[in-house]
């Protein structure tokens, strides 16, 4: 519910990164809702005039809040977060511009906004997300929805988590990843669930693997 709470403060959802002045991406998302997840005492550290991996910054990196990953994965030294939005301009995370729930033409219990993903390795502090253009819309691939819990999770602008189910047809995946392309979700594949990190995993999986592509001994 963090962002549902973010924007009945701001009236926005929060924008996927905050930018210097050329546009480089500086500031994660993950840092905006850091307050809306009862981690203000982190917020109130992260110094916004320097980058994310700036000198005082890195001091909070060993701090990732247990929110930002699977279940069994919020370990003592983990820094990488399995939650990452979808950057695009069709989607609910446009770069350099923040949207509404006004914005949203499909209706925000149609719209994916955070997706499960255990192979990006993106830092929790890091203004790094999916990209619409390059990732992958079939569920289990490792550059798109895919997690060691199955079916994967992901967050919709209500701030309702449901699983996608792994048959679901890449221009279904796409279609909910846009906010003006009409489509409904349909309610009868999408269970809700209450918190996704606290599946049980179908398979055993190591943190900083997949379960599709097992460690070797």
């Amino acid at each position: 519910m963090a962002v549902a709470n973010y924007h009945d403060t701001y009236k926005c959802y929060p924008p996927p990164f905050i930018a210097d002045a050329d546009g480089k991406p500086m500031h994660s998302w993950r840092i905006l809702v850091l307050p809306y997840l009862e981690r203000n005492d982190l917020y109130q550290q992260y110094r916004f005039d320097e980058p994310w991996d700036g000198p005082n910054n890195r001091k909070l990196a060993d701090q990732m809040p247990a929110q930002f990953a699977l279940h069994g994965c919020a370990k003592p030294g983990n820094v990488t977060t399995n939650y990452l939005r979808v950057l695009g301009n069709s989607t609910a995370s446009p770069a350099g511009r923040t949207i509404s729930s006004n914005d949203i033409m499909d209706g925000v219990s149609s719209t994916l906004f955070i997706v499960e993903n255990v192979d990006a390795g993106v830092h929790w502090m890091e203004p790094r997300d999916l990209e619409f253009d390059s990732m992958s819309f079939t569920v289990g691939d490792l550059n798109g929805i895919s997690s060691w819990l199955d079916p994967p999770a992901a967050v919709f602008l209500d701030g309702s988590v449901q699983i996608i189910p792994s048959n679901t047809p890449p221009d279904t995946v796409r279609a909910l990843l846009t906010v003006q392309g009409r489509e409904e979700a349909a309610s009868k594949f999408y269970n809700e669930i209450a918190d996704g990190r606290n599946r049980f995993r179908s398979k055993s999986a190591p943190c900083g693997y997949s379960r599709l592509e097992p460690p070797r001994p």
